[in-house]
């Protein structure tokens, strides 16, 4: 299961929507309560926080930096676990909803997880993609904003029962992925907003959240 699996979560014309049987959906929620009591929700970097500048592949391949974007709107950052992630796609669907609002209180947003790009998209999915979609190979971006969360002996070999090998997915090896997070941005660098809900990564923060802040900051 590669990048391009967060598409058929995302609203399309043709109104495609990924469904993940119940045999796969299983051993993701084991996980996910033994890896909430492991894990908090702090994060690396707080609201008031300078971030430094990045720079990311994207899904075409292009190198995209955090400052460029940051010159014309704040941007949203969501670090996710991956394509492969059933609650993930539902989260990037859910602001990929949001999208008009967002853009009303000049905020864009930017999605980051170890996947390497996918190189085997079509010209239409890329051309669906509403929102930057990067690659955070080995976890370096992310574990200056949050925490990771690491998949080994039983986790990682309940994931490659269900078809999910992380080595191959992230060309990576140690079963690291990021603690799901979001972040608002402001143009001159600062953290608006800073809030994880820790390992059980069934919890995401809300668009909800994220559009009271900017309405705030208005």
């Amino acid at each position: 299961m590669m990048l391009k699996n967060i598409f058929k979560l995302i609203p399309r014309k043709n109104g495609k929507i990924l469904t993940l049987n119940l045999f796969k959906l299983i051993p993701l929620l084991i996980d996910s309560y033994r890896f909430g009591e492991k894990y908090d929700g702090k994060t690396k970097l707080k609201e008031g926080d300078k971030v430094s500048d990045f720079e990311l592949p994207n899904v075409q391949g292009n190198n995209i930096k955090l400052f460029d974007l940051l010159r014309h709107e704040k941007v949203i950052l969501i670090f996710y676990r991956g394509g492969w992630c059933p609650f993930c796609n539902l989260q990037l669907r859910q602001y990929q909803t949001a999208m008009p609002q967002f853009s009303a209180y000049g905020a864009k947003i930017v999605a980051v997880s170890p996947e390497i790009p996918d190189r085997n998209l079509s010209e239409e999915e890329k051309m669906d993609l509403k929102f930057e979609v990067l690659s955070d190979v080995g976890n370096t971006i992310a574990k200056k904003f949050t925490s990771v969360l690491k998949y080994e002996g039983k986790s990682a070999e309940r994931l490659k029962r269900i078809g999910i090998d992380l080595s191959e997915i992230n060309q990576s090896v140690g079963g690291e992925v990021p603690i799901p997070a979001v972040f608002v941005i402001g143009q001159d660098h600062q953290i608006l907003f800073a809030k994880s809900e820790g390992g059980d990564y069934k919890k995401r923060v809300e668009p909800k959240e994220v559009l009271d802040i900017l309405k705030k900051l208005k």
